[in-house]
């Protein structure tokens, strides 16, 4: 990024992002949310804050039900913008807009049996990012578990957030779902430390469980007050994960606006969690780990240079998913196989990689995120893996008591045969004092082993491919190779004639201060002369002077003619596994020569071939440019041999002069 990218960051504030939360209801006379100071609004498209209220259970956050109020604030987290009052109610992501489900009444909690009709609701609406602070008190891995994780691998654009309980112990379902985001609470404190009622990992299935954490203690946020036409403005702090789990989606959007801004596409739920997880910065020590899953995120991580990677980047998610028919039953029956989206979806022993450079001085973070199959499939077992020029490698979540990954060489075992956790977010952070020296860094994501389902090269729950979204910090990619530039100070002129002497003064600049071989060439449609002396290896940039003496350049070759040009012709050497040499040529205009020899006399009148203008041109322009290749390459042999073996055999032979 440069530096108006940089300080893009902190003005992100979630616009064109939308966020569902299903909740209490929401008060929507509050500050926050009614579409003006004195005017509630009707929710759709066209209102400030609420395009969509799922009003089918309850259509307010009704003073008297269960958990009255609860809604209000976590939406006001996600999103409040308030016309007045207290400032510090403003959400993170002030700009995004909400998608209601109001899922208490009076009987209380009413959530569907089928959550996976809230996702697909959701999803029609534009939304990926899905708060949900709630669930039952069981450690068990349920019903509604495997929903989400069913629904999530189906729709790689649907992230749930779930809060895991304020129990002090195992974390609690859904947010044990595979695919979900659990986020435990923190303070807002700069060194930050952990809530002490925060329900934690490993979860049930043995997972690290908790992904994030984020503030959750004495989050001032939008309090309802229960009435309808109240205009109120009240704010109030509460405590727990169900307060963390809006303030990590809160970013999460800010993570989506990002992409969007600076890629132009809607990031999928894998890359946002991949993202997210980067973002972390630890409380308790470097390590991912059941209490702070990455730690608590920042910005700060994308300051500098990033680079993201998408198996699922396609241009119009949402018309993709409703060409599926848009719920789970007609996902599970029209599987996809990944037309329209850029791809790879790896099947078993399928890799992907690309090759980059270190930032010098920074530390490089990989981490590398895809959904996991529900309970009772096997996890798919996708490898990330990073290898270094110099023969070493670091694999996923392999991290020492450092916080860095431990590097290996190629020689001491084969990455593959390394450990694997069932996790499905992995990470590698490799020092910058461990890259010093290294030229490139190859980032491999490896189907390792992948359950094969009844649709085979289809996605999905019966699928036996994987995408993946992967970002990297610390890297940059490969600066693209650009031809030298030559520009000219001195030279013959159109229609120029010459009785004497002449020189050729140029500037030769090449933006990666690579080194280059210049050679120089005068050609006629009869013949060409290459010019020895001006032929040179140079590893700066240069002022040249060419002076070309006709009496010993040039005779005895009939030189007194109108068709002569000159030719430059420049190679880089930039040649490496990602980039070739570069080669530049500029051709002059034409000009004449008419020599008289002091030492002979010759008849004034010698004839000057005349020949048509265009054929001409064009019979110089051919044999001059195939003729002023070859010389050069062969110069180029004395700086840098390779580049002939990779050109040589494929010019023709030089051609003879016709005299």
């Amino acid at each position: 990024m440069d530096v108006d990218e940089e300080s893009a960051l902190w003005v992100l504030d979630g616009s064109g992002v939308v966020i569902t939360v299903a909740d209490t209801g929401i008060d929507l006379d509050h500050s926050c949310f009614r579409n003006s100071t004195n005017e509630v609004g009707t929710p759709g498209p066209e209102h400030r804050k609420i395009i969509h209220l799922n009003d089918t259970i309850d259509d307010w956050d009704t003073q008297g039900h269960q958990q009255f109020r609860h809604g209000t604030h976590i939406a006001g987290i996600l999103a409040c913008d308030q016309l007045e009052g207290d400032n510090s109610m403003r959400s993170l992501s002030s700009g995004a807009k909400l998608v209601v489900q109001d899922i208490v009444d009076s009987s209380g909690w009413s959530v569907p049996n089928d959550v996976t009709s809230l996702l697909a609701e959701s999803s029609r609406h534009g939304a990926i990012i899905n708060s949900w602070s709630w669930g039952d008190n069981t450690v068990n891995y349920t019903e509604r578990s495997s929903m989400i994780d069913e629904w999530t691998v189906e729709n790689p654009w649907s992230l749930v957030f779930v809060a895991p309980g304020n129990t002090g112990n195992t974390m609690l379902e859904p947010s044990n779902a595979y695919n979900a985001v659990a986020v435990v609470a923190s303070d807002s404190n700069e060194n930050g430390s952990l809530w002490s009622g925060n329900s934690h990992g490993p979860d049930v299935n043995d997972r690290r469980g908790v992904f994030i954490a984020a503030p959750g203690v004495s989050i001032v946020s939008a309090k309802a007050d229960g009435t309808r036409m109240g205009m109120n403005n009240d704010s109030y702090a509460m405590t727990g994960t169900s307060m963390a789990t809006p303030m990590a989606a809160s970013f999460t959007a800010l993570l989506q606006e990002l992409v969007q801004n600076e890629y132009d596409y809607t990031p999928s739920a894998p890359l946002l969690r991949a993202m997210l997880a980067a973002s972390g910065e630890g409380l308790i020590g470097g390590d991912p780990d059941p209490m702070q899953g990455f730690g608590r995120p920042s910005l700060e991580s994308f300051e500098n240079d990033f680079i993201v990677y998408d198996s699922y980047k396609t241009d119009d998610w949402v018309a993709l998913i409703e060409s599926r028919g848009g719920t789970l039953e007609s996902f599970k029956s029209n599987p996809w196989n990944g037309t329209g989206a850029a791809g790879p979806f790896l099947a078993e022993n399928e890799s992907w990689a690309q090759l980059y450079q270190p930032v010098s001085g920074e530390d490089v973070e990989v981490v590398m995120s895809y959904n996991a199959r529900p309970g009772g499939y096997p996890i798919d077992d996708l490898r990330l893996i990073i290898k270094t020029s110099d023969g070493r490698f670091a694999v996923d979540d392999e991290m020492s008591n450092s916080g860095y990954s431990q590097l290996y060489y190629e020689s001491f075992t084969n990455p593959l045969q390394m450990n694997s956790s069932n996790e499905t977010t992995v990470m590698i952070r490799i020092p910058s004092t461990q890259l010093e020296g290294v030229e490139w860094v190859s980032v491999e994501v490896v189907a390792n082993d992948i359950f094969d389902g009844m649709n085979d090269g289809y996605l999905g729950l019966e699928g036996t491919r994987v995408g993946f979204g992967l970002v990297a910090t610390g890297l940059q990619n490969f600066t693209q190779n650009m031809p030298p530039e030559i520009t000219i100070i001195e030279a013959p002129g159109e229609g120029e004639n010459y009785t004497d002497n002449f020189s050729i003064k140029m500037n030769v600049f090449d933006r990666e201060n690579d080194s280059y071989v210049l050679a120089i060439r005068l050609n006629n449609s009869n013949y060409s002369v290459d010019l020895s002396d001006c032929g040179m290896v140079m590893d700066v940039e240069s002022e040249i002077l060419c002076e070309i003496d006709i009496s010993r350049d040039l005779i005895p070759r009939p030189v007194n003619r109108e068709d002569w040009r000159f030719e430059v012709i420049v190679v880089d050497d930039n040649d490496s596994i990602w980039t070739k040499p570069e080669m530049s040529v500029y051709l002059g205009n034409n000009f004449s020569i008419y020599w008289t020899s002091p030492m002979v006399d010759i008849d004034e009148d010698e004839p000057i071939i005349e020949q048509d203008d265009v054929v001409k041109q064009n019979r110089a322009f051919v044999w001059g440019i195939v003729g002023v290749i070859f010389g050069v390459i062969v110069a180029a042999g004395m700086m840098f041999r390779g580049f002939e073996k990779h050109v040589l055999d494929d010019v023709p032979a030089p051609f003879r002069e016709e005299e």
